[in-house]
């Protein structure tokens, strides 16, 4: 039993600190980080925090992934509850199921966010910060930057809400 509670342990921990740095980027830092001026001292501390925690975010993920296949094998599951046929036969497959669905949905999501979108946001507002000049930007330039801080600010909401289901569901396999 001590193997199990370590490895459980060590799965909600890496889930707490994920979803955790999540809610505090969304309560937060985000809402504070508007208030900051200029907007290259706003782009430095966003790009900062959100380097370090992209390298914590996906370490945390690993962590998880290792951590959630253990806990299924030292519950004393069969691997066979992979297999779609055998998952849907049982509440306990049925909740797993919907839990991995989740998880796959936000490491889509982060990826996303963390490859894609927000790198091109700090090309973005590195170029602005090149500039250095709030006036020489063009109307272009604004628009994308509000098109990319919009997708970055929803695929970050949907990513916590996507956790906060993930941790009910966690809980109801648990019971």
């Amino acid at each position: 039993m001590g193997f199990y509670l370590f490895i459980v342990w060590i799965h909600v921990l890496a889930a707490f600190i994920w979803l955790g740095g999540m809610l505090f980027i969304a309560l937060v830092l985000a809402p504070v980080s508007r208030r900051i001026e200029p907007l290259t001292l706003r782009a430095n501390i966003l790009q900062e925090i959100g380097t370090r925690f992209r390298v914590v975010g996906w370490i945390c993920i690993i962590i998880l992934i290792i951590t959630g296949v253990l806990n299924i094998f030292n519950k004393g599951i069969s691997h066979t509850i992979f297999l779609p046929s055998q998952m849907l036969l049982t509440e306990f497959g049925r909740i797993l199921a919907l839990k991995l669905t989740f998880v796959f949905l936000m490491i889509i999501l982060s990826f996303i966010h963390d490859f894609f979108i927000g790198p091109r946001l700090t090309a973005l507002m590195q170029g602005i910060k090149q500039n250095n000049s709030n006036l020489a930007v063009s109307k272009d330039t604004l628009t994308e930057l509000q098109k990319l801080r919009w997708q970055v600010s929803w695929l970050a909401r949907l990513n916590t809400l996507f956790g906060l289901v993930i941790i009910f569901l966690a809980a109801n396999l648990a019971r």
